[in-house]
């Protein structure tokens, strides 16, 4: 059975602290190799965006298109022909709404 007493005992009076610990534990590069893949990852992932609309350029003869199962509508589905006339009949009926309620 260990003894974690004597452990700790020893530990304690070979503890350091402040820069003491961190040059010795190694801290600064570390923190300087974190820096760097952090930064390199980064790098990369800008440059993939940059470079993402000439990607996809290069790639588009080789995707598959996509269809629409639904065709779009037809001029004249968008703009019934009769709509001109709608609003007119609108337009008439606020104008002489308008015009009573003025009159009172």
């Amino acid at each position: 059975m260990t003894n974690y007493w004597l452990l700790a005992q020893s530990d304690s009076e070979t503890s350091l602290s402040g820069w003491e610990a961190i040059v010795e534990g190694n801290g600064i590069a570390i923190s300087v190799t974190g820096m760097l893949i952090v930064f390199t990852a980064l790098v990369f992932i800008s440059v993939f965006i940059a470079l993402m609309p000439r990607l996809l350029e290069l790639l588009d003869p080789i995707l598959p298109k996509v269809h629409s199962h639904v065709a779009p509508p037809t001029p004249q589905e968008r703009m019934p022909q009769d709509r001109e006339k709608v609003v007119a009949a609108i337009g008439l009926v606020l104008h002489t709404e308008l015009q009573k309620i003025t009159n009172n």
